[in-house]
């Protein structure tokens, strides 16, 4: 492998297991890909060649798979069988797809608001190119940050009321002259975590384009 530069013997062993998995469930060899991408990244071209030394054939990596799969999985079908001409990647493992859906994600609420964000989350769900974890913390975590920025800020703004008609009613100390000019210490708050909320949702997307790299369609 001399003279052989890293991302050439990444890509030649992906390709190598990407055809040797072919036979099994399609979830199974994504996470198995993506796993081992993972533990090729970042490393030079000895480096490189040692892990995949370790790693061993893709053939055998997909029949330890097989094996690991309950009764009436299908089988593995042998890396030596050549894929068609005209074979196509479905079009939701495609990058173009993947790319189109983070962007969605990202931006498709400024666009259309929540609608928009809604469907940038359905096709980050739909890409085959990012395992499930993935998925999970672009689309749980912004939805879970701006839940808990609504019953924040409802929180506050409700203890505020409570505030002032206790002033109001003379049960309460007088209230303080603020200066109209300036914004209160609870619009701060409330302003910061909303825009803390805001910002993971083109953050998220950004973040999937980012695992993207080196990723292909299978």
């Amino acid at each position: 492998m001399a003279g052989l530069t890293a991302d050439t013997l990444r890509e030649d062993y992906l390709t190598r297991l990407d055809e040797a998995m072919r036979g099994l469930p399609h979830g199974v060899a994504t996470d198995i890909r993506a796993g081992i991408l993972e533990e090729l990244q970042g490393l030079d071209a000895d480096a490189t060649a040692a892990r995949i030394a370790r790693l061993g054939d893709p053939v055998a990596i997909a029949r330890e798979a097989q094996a690991e799969l309950p009764a009436g999985a299908p089988t593995a079908v042998a890396a030596t069988v050549p894929q068609t001409p005209d074979a196509r990647p479905a079009p939701t493992s495609t990058r173009g797809f993947a790319i189109a859906a983070a962007l969605t994600l990202s931006f498709g609420g400024i666009v259309v608001p929540v609608v928009g964000w809604f469907v940038g989350a359905v096709l980050v769900s739909l890409c085959s190119l990012w395992n499930t974890g993935e998925k999970i913390v672009s689309i749980v975590v912004p939805f879970v940050v701006g839940g808990l920025s609504i019953i924040v800020i409802s929180t506050m703004i409700t203890v505020s009321a409570w505030e002032s008609s206790d002033s109001a009613s003379g049960t309460g100390n007088p209230p303080a002259v603020n200066n109209p000019l300036l914004p209160a210490w609870y619009d701060m708050i409330w302003v910061g975590i909303m825009g803390v909320g805001i910002l993971l949702i083109p953050v998220s997307g950004l973040w999937l384009l980012w695992r993207l790299r080196g990723r292909t369609a299978r």
